[in-house]
């Protein structure tokens, strides 16, 4: 993760006339923020023969955290508040790291998540019964492994700051939008101590009924179209949506250690994020949704998918600082 926000640190941008009526850098500030998060992971299991799915979620994790910002370089710290929710979802363990470059032109950021517990959110009728009304068949023993890395360019920094629509260090003060490319890298483990399908479900789910982990990782290659709505140069409304296309491979791990490997296919993936705030010289704050969804078709008439998930309220404050830092632009 250091070497990606070193290099990235480094890349030279092309100089362009960005009047200060439209976007406003903060060069000599640092902004700190106060968010809270909440994380969703979704991981869906379906036999493409008996076109039967099995679906388990995460019980939605809760974060307090703080950010920092000054120039390209962010990062985050953050803690899970100790809330019962008790709502027959069981309790989902979650850490991770977080870094992220902001510069006009690109952006990137690297993603390291794990989580541990999930419940299964589409029984079948009989073992709705066996359970309390609203309650789920736990998996305890799921662990899910999460690496995201990602880059995009912006054609048009003139028009568009994706600091801006993250409540970072700068503001957009007129609508505008750009066109945007980038590239991905994705790496998912999902594994459980006995098989991913409940003995329930073994009929369906004949050929695939022993797996009990699946690792699989992809390159993808993505475009879109980012556009931020200015209200009185203050309150602001940002839209992101990139499409792209991914080449995985996938290994799947049976419960007598046979295992199976899916090389080389092509699949397509979503990132998508909507932000509404408010963005003044001094006070910044507001709402963030961000979501992506991946599938898979791995060997054996198994098809993978996963989706994750987040929802953040911020609120945070610039501060000046009186000089440079005098090191890798900042």
């Amino acid at each position: 993760m250091v070497l990606v926000l070193l290099a990235g640190s480094l890349i030279p941008e092309k100089a362009h006339a960005v009047s200060d009526t439209l976007i406003r850098r903060y060069k000599n500030h640092i902004s700190l923020a106060a968010h809270l998060t909440q994380i969703n992971l979704n991981a869906t299991l379906s036999n493409s023969d008996s076109k039967k799915r099995i679906e388990y979620k995460t019980e939605t994790a809760t974060r307090l955290g703080m950010s920092f910002d000054y120039r390209w370089l962010a990062f985050e710290l953050f803690t899970r508040l100790p809330v019962d929710n008790n709502n027959g979802k069981g309790k989902t363990q979650n850490s991770g790291i977080y870094g992220r470059i902001n510069k006009s032109r690109f952006w990137a950021n690297v993603i390291y998540q794990k989580f541990s517990g999930f419940y299964w959110s589409n029984p079948d009728l009989q073992s709705q019964r066996l359970l309390p009304k609203g309650s789920f068949p736990l998996r305890e023993d799921m662990k899910n492994n999460m690496l995201q890395v990602n880059a995009f360019y912006i054609f048009r920094p003139e028009r568009f700051s994706n600091p801006a629509s993250q409540g970072e260090n700068e503001r957009q003060k007129k609508s505008g939008g750009s066109f945007i490319a980038g590239l991905g890298f994705y790496s998912n483990n999902i594994s459980g101590d006995s098989s991913l399908v409940p003995d329930i479900q073994n009929p369906d789910f004949a050929n695939i009924r022993n797996v009990k982990r699946i690792r699989s990782w992809l390159v993808s290659a993505n475009g879109g179209y980012a556009h931020c709505f200015v209200y009185r140069s203050k309150w602001y409304a940002s839209v992101y949506f990139s499409p792209g296309l991914a080449r995985f491979t996938a290994l799947s791990f049976s419960e007598d250690q046979n295992r199976e490997v899916t090389r080389g296919k092509w699949t397509l993936r979503l990132e998508t994020r909507v932000s509404l705030g408010y963005n003044s010289d001094r006070y910044f704050g507001g709402i963030l949704l961000s979501s992506f969804f991946n599938n898979q078709t791995v060997d054996q008439g198994l098809d993978y998918s996963y989706s994750f998930q987040t929802f953040r309220i911020f609120f945070g404050r610039r501060f000046t600082l009186n000089r440079e830092l005098g090191f890798l632009g900042l």
